[in-house]
């Protein structure tokens, strides 16, 4: 009996001792902004330097408004100028493109140092005809 009484007595020492309160997981709030983002035409390109600056990606999507995008990207590595050019379909979505500054063949790349003076220009032709012109100019 003693030794139920006594345990009852610690375990409610325990409890009012516990001054940290209630151990609950806090509640996530997740920022909301108020206006969703709107790309005036529909489609939108969205350039951005990988975390180990060796490519650029280049996010493009909207593709349900658009004929065809046209991107090129132009720099110098060191006294080299260098550059990537392609097209982009609707056909092929709205995705992700990396843009290597660098060779690469299959998974082995020579990345290219010293980079700078890059601008990337990109061409979004809309299914009504407009052309838009958007130019970045990166800094790596």
């Amino acid at each position: 009996m003693k030794k139920k009484y006594l345990i009852v007595v610690i375990v409610i020492c325990l409890l009012l001792l516990n001054t940290d309160g209630v151990f609950a997981r806090k509640k996530l709030v997740r920022k909301v902004s108020e206006k969703p983002e709107k790309h005036e035409y529909g489609a939108w390109v969205k350039p951005k330097l990988r975390s180990d600056r060796h490519a650029l990606l280049l996010m493009l999507g909207g593709m349900q408004y658009v004929q065809g995008i046209d991107y090129s990207l132009m720099y110098n590595s060191g006294p080299v100028p260098q550059g990537i050019q392609s097209y982009h379909t609707p056909d092929d979505g709205s995705t992700q493109k990396e843009l290597v500054f660098g060779t690469c063949s299959g998974n082995d790349c020579i990345f290219q140092g010293n980079i700078n003076d890059m601008v990337l220009e990109v061409n979004i032709e809309l299914k009504d005809g407009r052309i838009l012109r958007k130019k970045w100019e990166i800094n790596p």
